[in-house]
């Protein structure tokens, strides 16, 4: 087998089909410059972070990839960590329907932000003097169905996973980039047990999850983001991923690497 077993979840995605549809429409209404594929100058590595509890841990490693060269690619609350300790992401990315604009305290002239059209309006409305692209996240289970056939015709859309940080992923793909270098993507809670990111957010009800002898609490959400995670070694022949600070995905790679798998 290609990827390791994978686990049976049932998560249900944050919003409402008709709030989405909403979110979308205002979103291209506004006009704004959207994501296409484009060339851009790098190493080949992209440098993705996440909000996961071992990212604190990881900053003067993400600052020397900022020394390499290589972009910062923030998914969500790990924008302002990033900024408050001198390094702006080149990138920043959200799909989350819901109002997420508090993590854009730090917002600034350097990073360039990619929004999801199904993001909440206060989203746009938040970054509305710093340099916004606009670009469209495609599920099967909603381009099926109207309205979403409509109001995407033509439109260049990007796949991927249910996370942010998947997202992020495809966009960067879709960019030319084939290795990714991973922080604070944990997938799983920090070692009380409770703490689901750095901020400190936590979960009242973890479930178990084993890879390779080792157990790890996690949630349903991130746990379908770690079963997410392997879609793209079948799907991506190319994709390579290097994952920092431990974690259930870190524990996962290790696992394949064992195994003679690509990583």
């Amino acid at each position: 087998m290609e990827n390791l077993a994978q686990l049976k979840v049932n998560v249900k995605a944050a919003g409402t089909p008709d709030g989405i549809v909403s979110n979308i429409r205002s979103a291209i209404a506004r006009g704004l410059p959207e994501l296409v594929p484009s060339l851009i100058a790098h190493d080949g590595h992209m440098v993705i972070v996440g909000s996961g509890p071992s990212m604190p841990s990881q900053i003067e490693n993400i600052r020397a990839e900022r020394a390499r060269g290589r972009p910062i690619f923030a998914v969500k609350g790990a924008h302002d960590f990033l900024c408050k300790n001198g390094i702006q992401p080149d990138l920043w990315c959200c799909v989350d329907p819901r109002d997420r604009s508090a993590q854009l305290s730090e917002a600034n002239a350097h990073t360039v932000y990619l929004v999801a059209s199904r993001c909440d309006p206060s989203m746009f409305d938040a970054l509305k003097a710093n340099k916004v692209i606009l670009w469209h996240s495609f599920a099967f289970e909603e381009y099926n169905d109207e309205p979403y056939r409509s109001i995407f015709n033509k439109k260049f859309l990007v796949g991927g996973g249910t996370t942010s940080g998947l997202r992020a992923v495809s966009v960067s793909y879709v960019l030319g980039f084939r290795t990714f270098e991973m922080y604070g993507f944990d997938s799983c809670l920090a070692d009380d047990g409770k703490t689901k990111r750095f901020t400190g957010e936590g979960v009242d009800e973890p479930i178990d999850v084993i890879v390779g002898g080792k157990r790890f609490l996690s949630n349903g959400a991130m746990a379908q983001q770690a079963n997410e995670f392997q879609e793209y070694f079948k799907t991506l022949p190319d994709i390579h991923f290097n994952v920092h600070g431990g974690g259930l995905i870190a524990a996962i790679m290790d696992e394949r690497k064992r195994l003679g798998k690509r990583i």
